[in-house]
């Protein structure tokens, strides 16, 4: 479960992107298809690192609490791939 405060700074985060976004003049947004490529890799890499920390601290917080160990989900197993081979 996301904590609220993680929810609220993200729409900070965001809503400050935005605010940027739009006080730049219109001939300053024209991007390049390489300048979009490169984001969308930065992104797609963001989002598997993030869901790399995230299974992997659900896992610790098991072991912690002393829960059996479970069998990692297919999304898991993805996760785990890319990140070794990205």
């Amino acid at each position: 479960m996301i904590q609220p405060i993680t929810l609220l700074g993200a729409g900070l985060v965001i809503g400050a992107l935005v605010l940027k976004y739009r006080s730049q003049p219109k001939e300053a947004r024209r991007r390049s298809p390489a300048q979009i490529r490169k984001t969308g890799k930065i992104l797609l890499a963001a989002i598997l690192a993030w869901m790399t920390v995230g299974y992997a601290l659900q896992h610790l917080i098991g072991n912690i609490d002393g829960q059996r160990v479970h069998e990692e989900s297919m999304m898991e197993r993805a996760v785990h791939f890319l990140s070794k081979y990205l």
